[in-house]
């Protein structure tokens, strides 16, 4: 029985968008009612799950009939719903700063990386046999042009947003997971490594780690 108050989590910690939310709420301290949903196992596609999310995809979030899906969406709902806007903020022009990252996040930097890393992380996953040869191109013009473009707003600053840790900080830093196993060149974008080591040292990071992404 999950404590009265709460809400239910669908999703996993190995994945990025899982993990991010994963994150958010412990870093937020809030009690939740986990269930963790295998989506590599296919358990996102039973017909109670496609009820919830009809994509199959997780994380979800149910609240009542509140039915969220969209991890940047959860992690906005959780900060404002419970967990009394830290993250965030109630300043509109400090939400818009950490907005801004919420939407690069998945319209440019996401899809940058996902290209160059879905190989490696499905080999890494045992989602293809271990043996197989994948090429991890650090080298993809689309990436390094966002990779830049992230450097150079780094240059200086410790976090992505209003000089504090924000849910902009864990949603770009979602796909890093992958990258310490996959070589990132961090030479090439050293405001990047250090900024992601930033997050690296959060509890709510470390608390949250699974599988081959668990070191």
């Amino acid at each position: 029985m999950k404590p009265p108050g709460t809400f239910t989590l669908y999703t996993t910690p190995l994945s990025a968008n899982g993990r991010k939310v994963l994150a958010v709420c412990r870093h937020l301290g809030i009690a939740a009612d986990i269930r963790v949903i295998d989506v590599y196992k296919g358990e996102a596609r039973t017909p109670e799950f496609l009820a919830l999310h009809s994509l199959g995809k997780v994380p979800v979030l149910v609240e009542g009939r509140l039915v969220v899906w969209e991890s940047n969406a959860i992690m906005q709902y959780m900060s404002e719903a419970h967990g009394g806007y830290r993250l965030s903020s109630r300043d509109p022009k400090a939400r818009a700063a950490i907005a801004r990252w919420l939407y690069w996040e998945t319209s440019e930097w996401q899809p940058a990386l996902v290209p160059v890393l879905t190989g490696f992380v499905a080999r890494e996953l045992g989602l293809i046999d271990a043996a197989t040869p994948v090429t991890v191109d650090w080298s993809d013009e689309r990436f390094r042009n966002q990779a830049q473009f992230l450097e150079g707003h780094l240059h200086g600053r410790e976090y992505l947003a209003n000089d504090e840790l924000t849910l902009a900080d864990f949603a770009v830093a979602a796909m890093m997971m992958y990258v310490r196993r996959a070589w990132f060149p961090v030479r090439d974008f050293p405001n990047i490594d250090g900024w992601y080591e930033r997050i690296e040292r959060t509890d709510a990071w470390i608390g949250t780690a699974a599988g081959p992404w668990k070191y």
